[in-house]
């Protein structure tokens, strides 16, 4: 290899990673100064949102979960996500194992039918929406917030098993089967171990959608005691708009969570959406 091609692969690999740092480093900038702010001492006369603090405090998160009531809001979007994400991800389980794996008559054309709902934004089911709900008496209610994602997850969620369980070997099925395992036990002690990967994929993807909705919660909750955090911000901010640092208290506590989910299946997440990208 001559000197000159070690030359140039050095300033490649140099410039991937300063590409790759740069990228980071605009990621990670907001949540760095949101962290800082919601720390730093605020002082309307002379603050400076973008100012090192020179001082910690954490009096602000204190204020922002009790007289902000973000705890409140907090406890409502964890009934709201866990039970979501829950009952997809289940759903969504055997909906993929019937149309990857099992051998009906019409899977494909209800399997098609079913992705009709990844092409209709929500906006334009909103109002019918709004008054099926209305009708069945679950205006501010948890329930609101919760029912109507079944439905609205369910086609991008069928589509990601579906595509995970076509490609586990039919050899799986094969031999379940000859050992006398049914259709239920073969998902269930057979298939759904395997799929471990796409189910971790989906349920951050699941939970970060639930935990950040703000459109729903707004359209079916008016009492306060059922408002999630993304709707409670809204309200939070519009009492505390001069307090930067306090709104920013607000914030750092909505991403919490995520982050810890996140943290937490991290590296089954990484193994889904790898394996994703690899089988097609």
């Amino acid at each position: 290899m001559s000197e000159h091609t070690v030359v140039r692969r050095r300033l490649i690999s140099i410039l991937t990673h300063a590409i790759l740092i740069l990228f980071v480093l605009v990621s990670v900038l907001p949540i760095f100064w949101m962290w800082m702010a919601a720390v730093k001492p605020f002082d309307p006369s002379v603050n400076n949102p973008f100012a090192f603090p020179t001082s910690v405090t954490f009096e602000y998160i204190k204020e922002a979960w009790t007289t902000g009531r973000m705890g409140g809001y907090m406890k409502n979007s964890i009934l709201v996500a866990v039970p979501r994400v829950f009952v997809v991800l289940l759903f969504a389980s055997m909906a993929g194992y019937a149309f990857g794996k099992l051998k009906w008559k019409g899977r494909n054309q209800i399997f098609y039918f079913i992705l009709i709902g990844m092409m209709i934004p929500i906006n334009a089911m909103i109002i019918p929406l709004y008054y099926n709900v209305q009708q069945l008496g679950m205006i501010n209610t948890l329930q609101a917030m919760i029912l109507p994602y079944f439905g609205l997850s369910m086609p991008f969620a069928c589509f990601m098993m579906r595509s995970f369980f076509r490609e586990l070997p039919d050899e799986l099925v094969e031999s379940a089967t000859i050992d006398g395992a049914g259709k239920w036990k073969t998902w269930l002690y057979v298939m759904l171990p395997l799929t471990k990967p796409a189910l971790t994929s989906l349920l951050i993807f699941e939970f970060m959608w639930s935990w950040n909705d703000y459109l729903l919660p707004m359209l079916m909750v008016y009492d306060d005691k059922y408002r999630t955090l993304p709707l409670g911000l809204m309200y939070f901010q519009g009492e505390y708009t001069m307090n930067t640092s306090l709104i920013a208290a607000g914030v750092t506590i909505c991403t919490v969570p995520i982050i810890i989910v996140y943290s937490i299946f991290q590296r089954s997440f990484v193994d889904g959406i790898t394996a994703g990208a690899v089988k097609g």
